[in-house]
């Protein structure tokens, strides 16, 4: 923050306690003794190094490798000179490292203050079904997933929440070619006044990489999966401050927030090419352009009513009437096959 290396706050905490704070103070005496007490508050965080060439994490039953299982990859950084793995203070360093946030600790923490607890049940308590939407609760996903699992919308602590995730420059100097992606997720438990405010977020993970990931980030994002599956399947034990008592606290990812290209590396769906609506899907309208070598997606007139006048203007579009019906909406298992 600001700039402040962990030296010169080192360097502060030292002048705190020896200048201006009484004798037995329990200051820390350093950064890293600092950060030893904010993680008692489960805001730590956990490194998996990963191959190289984002093949695969050195996580689980993989933990103990020392090269990659797919591309035989070291594992490790290697001097250029000497060949060697290890610097000279003898420690091997990761050739690259992902930082994990665990999800399960960030969710606990939204029930720990009763004020905040009371927040995370606004969606079932305060919203108001007038039929105007003010917040996710208001939509039909929201609803529609309340009929599918009524055992989970039985309970309204359950926490509903959207991913969202893109690469960015994390240096000034934007010649220099880095890229890292932070994946976040939005609870949208709380009132729409407050689930988009940027304390709200909670950061899952950053994904290390020189250059844009791709449909590589599934490597990473194995342990955020494994996580929101116990979640959905399992739960977790949470104390709630304003009940005063334990629940078992479930969480359900309903949606994503990404520009068009990372939607297609987090799905699957290719955005390119002649099927890159994930909408229309087989359906889609493309024409490759001759002369540019493009590909432009035509035929929208046929989301318009079957009586439009536009369908039977010819002059104005590409020549045809259009007489198709929109195309037919597919669900997640049919995409899927």
């Amino acid at each position: 923050m600001g700039r402040w290396n962990n030296a010169s706050f080192t360097m502060l905490l030292k002048m705190l306690k020896d200048e201006l704070l009484p004798n037995g103070t329990n200051l820390p005496n350093s950064y890293y003794g600092a950060k030893k007490i904010i993680k008692e508050l489960g805001l730590s965080y956990n490194k998996i190094d990963a191959c190289t060439n984002d093949c695969m994490l050195y996580w689980k039953e993989d933990s103990q490798l020392n090269s990659c299982k797919v591309c035989g990859a070291s594992r490790w950084k290697i001097d250029t000179h000497s060949g060697e793995t290890r610097n000279k203070k003898g420690k091997r360093i990761a050739s690259k490292r992902l930082r994990y946030f665990p999800f399960k600790p960030r969710l606990q923490r939204l029930f720990m203050s009763t004020k905040k607890s009371t927040l995370m049940t606004w969606h079932k308590d305060k919203s108001v079904d007038d039929g105007i939407m003010r917040h996710p609760a208001d939509s039909m996903a929201w609803k529609s997933f309340d009929e599918l699992h009524p055992s989970f919308a039985i309970e309204p602590r359950n926490v509903r929440i959207r991913l969202a995730s893109d690469g960015f420059q994390p240096f000034q100097n934007s010649k220099t070619s880095h890229s890292i992606w932070p994946v976040v997720f939005i609870p949208y438990n709380l009132p729409p006044w407050l689930c988009m405010k940027q304390e709200n977020f909670i950061l899952s993970m950053l994904v290390p990489g020189l250059n844009g990931l791709g449909d590589a980030i599934d490597t990473y994002l194995q342990p955020l999966i494994e996580e929101l599956k116990e979640l959905w399947e399992v739960g977790i034990e949470t104390y709630d401050a304003l009940a005063k008592k334990n629940f078992k606290l479930h969480a359900s990812l309903l949606w994503t927030i990404n520009y068009f290209p990372a939607y297609g590396n987090l799905s699957g769906w290719s955005t390119k090419g002649i099927l890159a609506c994930p909408c229309c899907n087989k359906d889609t309208s493309s024409t490759r352009l001759s002369n540019s070598k493009k590909q432009c997606y035509m035929g929208h007139r046929h989301y318009l009513p079957h009586n439009h006048k536009w369908r039977n203007d010819k002059k104005s579009f590409d020549g045809t009437e259009e007489r198709r019906p929109p195309p037919q909406m597919r669900s997640g298992i049919e995409i899927l096959n």
